[in-house]
């Protein structure tokens, strides 16, 4: 199996990362199980950055709520697969009516029917206007039986109506942090008994931007060889630029407008080329190299406030151009003379 599905958090004490919400959560499950019923609990919106845990922990609430038969009555669609009016109408709809089965026993022993069934609708964001319009009269017409968690990464594109009917429409799930990460992943490595420096644990977590599911895809291919997997490894396995690497490119560009002379002015770029075909070579392209450098700038403190202006001014548009270029890595290397004459200038 999978070590994303392997190791998903079996209950709400288990998520990492989000307490902003699962402390919520959890109350919530407490005052269900209090009263009994429904207990009041509404539909849920969780949004946020692929990876960081949203289909996970509505996984462990739904355990937490209801135990072993928590999938009973728990069904999971994803609206980029199926996104359309008649979908919502059929395969939504005909789910929320049907009726609530199955039984889960209280934290004071007593055995309870389930309350409701539970949607799961990942990436509701891809719904059409239309089969926005119909999920929101059923979560109006079905409110007894039926709640519903969407989960997107773009929330402008839920039409009001949908967000004001679902608690933390306006929270957002954090990245994890590397710290975070770190102690989840060093877990993983012991579990599995793998060979692995703590210094290569530490890069995956900090290279994968927050996502667990990034660094235990990582860690997995990191490990995938005889001797203890190192740093050198983990760079091997991912796509991103070292310090240095950005240092020396963006310095030779730089250099561009600090001379006259037309020898040097050649070989600077020649220079350049070479660097970016280089990185072009490891399989990076020209979006990677792009993102690389706008991160390092945003979290580089001690780049001037002048050479940052330069950088951010720019950089936008080059992304753009060279997610649709047929040659993306040109668009990088014209991007580094802009910047590097106006830097001069």
């Amino acid at each position: 199996m999978l070590w994303a599905e392997s190791y998903r958090p079996a209950t709400l004490d288990d998520v990492i990362g989000q307490p902003h919400i699962t402390k919520r959560l959890a109350y919530m499950v407490d005052i269900l199980h209090q009263q009994g019923g429904d207990g009041g609990f509404p539909h849920l919106m969780f949004i946020g950055k692929a990876g960081t845990g949203k289909t996970s922990l509505a996984m462990a609430l739904m355990k937490t709520m209801f135990g072993d038969d928590w999938d009973a009555n728990f069904v999971e669609m994803n609206a980029s697969d199926e996104r359309s009016i008649s979908v919502v109408r059929t395969k939504v709809k005909e789910f929320a009516r049907r009726g609530v089965i199955g039984s889960y026993k209280a934290p004071n022993g007593e055995v309870r029917s389930i309350p409701f069934n539970v949607v799961f609708l990942d990436e509701c964001d891809q719904l059409t206007p239309d089969a926005q319009g119909a999920l929101r009269r059923i979560m109006e017409q079905y409110a007894k039986t039926t709640r519903f968690i969407l989960s997107c990464n773009y929330p402008h594109r839920i039409i009001d109506p949908i967000k004001d009917r679902c608690a933390f429409s306006d929270t957002r799930f954090r990245p994890i942090p590397p710290a975070t990460t770190k102690e989840a992943l060093q877990r993983v490595v012991g579990r599995e008994k793998l060979t692995i420096t703590d210094e290569a644990v530490e890069l995956i977590a900090e290279m994968c931007n927050g996502s667990m599911r990034k660094a235990l895809n990582t860690l997995f291919a990191t490990t995938r060889v005889p001797d203890e997997a190192t740093v050198d490894d983990v760079r091997d396995v991912i796509a991103e630029m070292s310090p240095k690497a950005r240092t020396r490119l963006l310095a030779t560009a730089f250099q561009l407008g600090q001379t006259d002379d037309v020898e040097q002015y050649a070989k600077l770029c020649q220079r350049i080329d070479k660097q970016v075909e280089s990185l072009a070579e490891r399989g990076f392209s020209g979006t990677d190299i792009l993102e690389s450098v706008f991160k390092s700038t945003s979290e580089d403190e001690r780049m001037p406030v002048a050479v940052k202006r330069q950088i951010f001014g720019s950089i936008g548009d080059a992304l753009y151009h060279a997610s649709i270029a047929q040659d993306d890595i040109l668009v990088v290397k014209s991007w580094l003379r802009k910047i590097g004459e106006g830097h001069g200038g």
